[in-house]
This record gives C-alpha cells, sequence and structure tokens, in this order.
C-alpha cells in the first residue's frame, strides 16, 4: 500500500461556493467532478511527477452538513500502489488544498 494522507473539516460555508472555489486551484488538474451519494460533490484531482514523487491522486468529497455548514474531506495517495514513502508530498497537497479552499472561512476539526 502507498503512502497517503488526509483531513476532514466543517467548514461555515454552503457547498456550492466551496465548489466553485475548488475548481479554480491551481498546480493540481481536477480529472473527474460527480455527485456523491450525500448530495454532494466528489472530485478526483492530480498532481504531477516530480523528482520527489511518481505523482498523486487526490480526492476531495464535499457534502452538506446543514444549510450554512459542509463537510470537506481531502485524501491524497501516491499514484504508484507500491511507493512506499512520500516525503511529505500528500501530507502537503492536502495541506494546499485545503489553505486554498478553506482561506478566510470558519473551520473546525473533525474525526
Amino acid at each position: 500500500m502507498g503512502a497517503k494522507a488526509s483531513d476532514k473539516v466543517l467548514v461555515t460555508g454552503q457547498l456550492m461556493y466551496l465548489v466553485e472555489r475548488l475548481r479554480s486551484v491551481q498546480g493540481f488538474n481536477i480529472k473527474m467532478e460527480i455527485p456523491d451519494d450525500k448530495g454532494g460533490v466528489l472530485f478526483r484531482m492530480g498532481h504531477s511527477m516530480s523528482w520527489f514523487s511518481w505523482g498523486e491522486n487526490i480526492t476531495v468529497n464535499m457534502y452538506p452538513y446543514n444549510n450554512q455548514q459542509t463537510v470537506v474531506e481531502v485524501k491524497s495517495e501516491c499514484a504508484m500502489p507500491t511507493q512506499i514513502f512520500d516525503w511529505g508530498q500528500n501530507k502537503q497537497n492536502v495541506s494546499d488544498i485545503m489553505k486554498y479552499l478553506l482561506y478566510g472561512l470558519n473551520v473546525q476539526k473533525m474525526q
């Protein structure tokens, strides 16, 4: 199993506002955007190869918690399943997406 990282938060912000924000993220390519079974949106994204990585597959799932709050879950996994070390790239991907997506919003950690 390859290396991975994830984070899950509750955001004070409506779903479609966050969807529009994520659609304009830089440095990641959106491969797919589909509805999920929770009334939200699932994004499949990628990050290209570098000197430290064979690339990463990133999943961002956002779904409504109530009328004003949205659950955001970001997971990043090495694209090469046999890659054991990621030199922090998966954690960095999750951090970069969360920082961009949640800038200026009220955020609470979730388990």
